[in-house]
């Protein structure tokens, strides 16, 4: 839980940056990390949480895949020796997803680019 908020926090913080200060929707699964009161209070701070189900249009659907591509891009292409070599590949891994990884999704742009652009478009209106 402690991570999921923390994560949470960098996620805003990076929003933030971008001039992105509106409230937000978190949409989470129903996991434990999830439902802690300490995860739900930060969600209330920034906006409000909704749980979702893979299934569910513009539901979780989004970040199992996410989830699939981490595995098959990325950890199971490593030989790993512990944890901490996992942790510390992390940020590689972030970097190459949000700023070099096309995503159909978005017509094959990055989701930085992606981001970046609404952020500016938004500041121009």
């Amino acid at each position: 839980m402690h991570l999921a908020k923390w994560t949470l926090d960098e996620a805003i913080t990076v929003l933030r940056v971008q001039g992105i200060a509106e409230h937000i929707l978190v949409q989470s699964d129903g996991g434990s990390d999830f439902t802690s009161d300490l995860f739900q209070q930060a969600c209330l701070t920034y906006g409000r949480w909704v749980r979702c189900k893979v299934s569910q249009p513009g539901g979780t659907g989004i970040l199992e895949r996410l989830n699939r591509t981490y595995k098959y891009q990325f950890a199971f292409r490593h030989d790993w020796h512990s944890m901490a070599d996992v942790r510390a590949a992390m940020p590689d891994f972030h970097r190459w997803y949000n700023h070099e990884r096309r995503h159909s999704a978005l017509g094959y742009a990055t989701p930085w680019s992606t981001l970046t652009s609404s952020a500016n478009a938004r500041n121009a209106a």
